[in-house]
C-alpha cells in the first residue's frame, strides 16, 4: 500500500496550503483517479473523513486540504493567517465571524488555491491526471466551480450545501454561473431544503437548464457535509461513474 503524502502548496499570496493525498489499496503501480476536497468554514480537511473513507474503498485517491486560514494552512508571508470563528452562538455571531474572515484571510483566493492544489495532486506518482474531480462544501463549493474552467479535462464537480458566493466578489454570482456554462465537467449539486446559508436556492439556480447537472434537495436544515449520509449513495455513484471507478 502506498503511504499518504503530505502536501505543502504555496498560494499566490504566499499562504502555505497544507493537505494530505491518500491512495486506495490496489494493484501495485496502478494509477488512480483523484478527488480534491475543499471544506466548509470554519472546519478542516478532517470534516471530509466519511467521504474520504468511502472514496478510498471505491478505488479513488483523495486530496483533502485545509482551506486558507483553517487547520494547518495558517502560515503567511507576514505571519499567521487565521479565520475568525463565532464569538458565541447563533446566526448573528456566525455571520459576523464569516464576513470578517472573508477579507482577513482572502476567501476570494480560494478559487486559485483549488487550482494549485489540484495541479499538485495531479502531478504525483500513481495518479491518473485525466480522471480528476473536485468536491466543495459550503464556501468550498463556489470555489470549486470557479476553479473548474482552469482545469481542462476535469471530469466532475460536486457541491454540498454550496454557500458564501459573495465572498468571491461583487460579480461572483455571475462568474459562478459563467464557470458552470464553460466547464464540460459533470455536475452534482446537493443541499438540504432549509439550508440556512442559501444552499437550496443555489442548487436550483446552478442546475437550471444544465443537462449534465444532477441536483438533490433533502429535507431539513443541515448544512454542507452534515447532509453527507443523506446523499451518500447518489454522490458516490456520481463520482464513480464520472471517474470510471469500479
Amino acid at each position: 500500500m502506498l503511504s499518504p503524502l503530505d502536501m505543502s502548496v504555496l498560494a499566490a499570496d504566499g499562504v502555505i496550503l497544507k493537505g494530505t493525498l491518500v491512495y486506495p489499496t490496489g494493484r501495485p503501480g496502478a494509477s488512480h483517479p483523484l478527488v480534491v476536497l475543499a471544506h466548509q468554514y470554519p472546519a478542516t480537511r478532517d470534516s471530509f473523513a466519511p467521504l474520504v473513507r468511502d472514496l478510498l474503498l471505491a478505488g479513488i485517491a483523495t486530496l483533502a486540504f485545509d482551506q486558507r486560514g483553517h487547520g494547518a494552512s495558517i502560515a503567511g508571508p507576514s505571519g499567521s493567517v487565521v479565520v475568525d470563528t463565532p464569538e458565541g452562538l447563533g446566526a448573528e455571531a456566525f455571520g459576523k465571524a464569516f464576513v470578517s474572515s472573508v477579507g482577513k484571510v482572502g476567501f476570494a483566493r480560494i478559487e486559485n488555491d483549488i487550482v494549485r492544489v489540484a495541479g499538485w495532486g495531479a502531478s504525483q506518482n500513481y495518479i491518473d491526471s485525466a480522471r480528476l474531480a473536485l468536491v466543495g462544501a459550503s464556501v468550498g463549493a463556489p470555489g470549486a466551480l470557479l476553479a473548474a474552467p482552469a482545469l481542462p479535462g476535469l471530469r466532475a464537480v460536486a457541491t454540498l450545501g454550496g454557500a458564501g458566493v459573495p465572498a468571491f466578489g461583487e460579480d461572483a454570482a455571475a462568474r459562478v454561473q459563467g464557470a458552470i456554462d464553460r466547464t464540460a465537467a459533470a455536475l452534482y449539486f446537493a443541499s438540504s431544503e432549509g439550508d440556512p446559508f442559501d444552499g437550496g436556492p443555489n442548487v436550483t439556480r446552478w442546475s437550471a437548464g444544465v443537462s449534465r447537472a444532477t441536483s438533490r434537495l433533502v429535507p431539513g436544515t443541515a448544512h454542507a457535509m452534515a447532509i453527507y449520509y443523506d446523499v451518500r449513495d447518489d454522490l458516490l455513484a456520481f463520482l464513480r461513474k464520472a471517474l470510471g471507478a469500479a
